[in-house]
């Protein structure tokens, strides 16, 4: 079980992101706004526990809440893991028309993510993971420029944002490690506004694409010690500094077969991120029962970016979760065999429309395992949550997603080691 487990899964990997299996067809209405929904996982174990884990760590676990935590992987192990995710939603509001469109589901491959231990103290990481998504459609009257006329228009929206990133971690002790996840953020947020109706001889379509780009950092330190002969603690912080992406839109005008507009760089601007902030705290028990806290603040207020009826505010999320940890014996060596989680999130988004600030509550659940005779392990995370409301109009979103984590490690200097799986 040995390389072939591994080049199954990246034969799967590779096939599902390279013939565009993310494809979109959940529709979320306050993505229209700024970059998008900010993706609210790190699509990792702690999707099981709240989303809770900027202060955890492991020997054969890659959490990406805090680029810290990989210099605790076990010394010498390659580590590979992909994650895919069915996301199911019903909507209720006034705008809503409970017969046609109060549902929507999809399931998109979602994140690949490698990890090597390359020194006792320092591991690296590198993968690829969304960060935020965009995908709404809605129907609204609109005035033609020049005309007096009103005449309904079909607004439809679909892109989103990626990190391509590699991780630098280094552990100065057992205590204390820092990490610097160095990535480049990129991705292609697009609309297209379809106007039709008596009165026009065809349809006037009009496409616009924007393209994002530019590095992005984030920095992480954790701390760990133990408190007596059976607790220990952690803590974790991690951070990015405000960011300016570069904006490169292009305009496509058509009145029914010709082409009225033909701008590949309508606009060349930039879209600025905030300085982000999380912070948490980690409590162990017998190395079995592990209780996590984290809060995380973006600061958008600073941005000044607003609409005719929205603007952007600052977010802030809080994030809490449980896990037992079950161990087994296998030959010489102790190792966890299983897991179980459960977890508990509320937070208020960036997004504030018609006087209503955007926010998600919600709840999960967690399981999985680490085969102790290979090298795979398996991961199921189950999470429920309501975002949005149905005040002054809005519309509310009750979602139940599904995550899964297929996971392979495997000596990458065996030569110099003695096999234990």
């Amino acid at each position: 079980m040995k390389k072939i487990d591994f080049y199954i899964i990246l034969m799967i990997a590779f096939t599902a992101f390279c013939s565009k299996a993310m494809a979109q067809n959940n529709n979320s209405p306050y993505s229209i706004i700024g970059i998008g929904d900010l993706e609210q996982s790190y699509l990792d174990r702690t999707s099981g526990m709240g989303h809770a884990g900027v202060a955890l760590s492991g020997n054969r676990t890659m959490y990406m809440a805090n680029p810290a935590s990989l210099s605790m992987l076990d010394e010498h192990f390659f580590n590979f893991e992909i994650a895919a995710r069915y996301r199911g939603v019903s909507y209720t509001g006034q705008p809503i028309d409970l017969v046609n469109n109060n549902l929507s589901a999809d399931i998109q491959f979602k994140r690949i993510a490698m990890a090597i231990k390359v020194r006792p103290k320092w591991a690296i990481g590198f993968g690829l993971t969304p960060f935020s998504t965009a995908n709404y459609s809605f129907y609204a009257n609109k005035v033609i420029q020049g005309t007096q006329q009103t005449f309904p228009a079909y607004y439809t929206g679909t892109g989103s944002t990626n990190l391509f990133y590699l991780t630098n971690s280094y552990k100065f002790s057992d205590h204390f490690s820092v990490g610097l996840q160095a990535s480049y953020l990129f991705g292609q947020l697009g609309q297209t506004e379809t106007i039709s109706g008596t009165g026009l001889d065809s349809n006037l379509v009009t496409t616009k694409n924007t393209y994002l780009n530019n590095p992005y950092l984030k920095l992480g330190v954790q701390y760990r010690t133990k408190i007596g002969k059976k607790w220990k603690v952690a803590l974790g912080a991690s951070g990015s500094m405000q960011t300016k992406l570069n904006s490169l839109t292009s305009l496509n005008v058509t009145d029914g077969t010709t082409t009225l507009i033909d701008n590949p760089q309508y606009n060349i601007g930039s879209f600025t991120l905030p300085d982000m902030y999380t912070a948490g705290i980690a409590l162990t028990y017998k190395d079995n029962y592990t209780f996590a806290a984290d809060y995380t603040y973006q600061d958008w207020r600073k941005l000044n970016y607003s609409g005719l009826s929205y603007n952007l505010v600052n977010s802030n999320r809080v994030n809490v979760g449980f896990e037992y940890s079950k161990k087994a014996k296998f030959r010489d060596i102790t190792a966890e065999k299983s897991f179980f989680q459960a977890g508990f999130f509320y937070g208020k988004s960036y997004v504030n429309i018609a006087g209503q600030q955007i926010d998600n509550i919600g709840g999960t659940l967690g399981t999985g395992f680490n085969a102790l005779r290979s090298t795979l392990s398996v991961q199921v995370n189950l999470e429920g949550g309501v975002r949005g409301t149905t005040i002054n109009g809005l519309v509310k979103e009750n979602y139940l997603q599904v995550t899964f984590i297929l996971g392979f490690r495997e000596f990458w200097l065996p030569r110099h080691f003695r096999r234990y799986d």
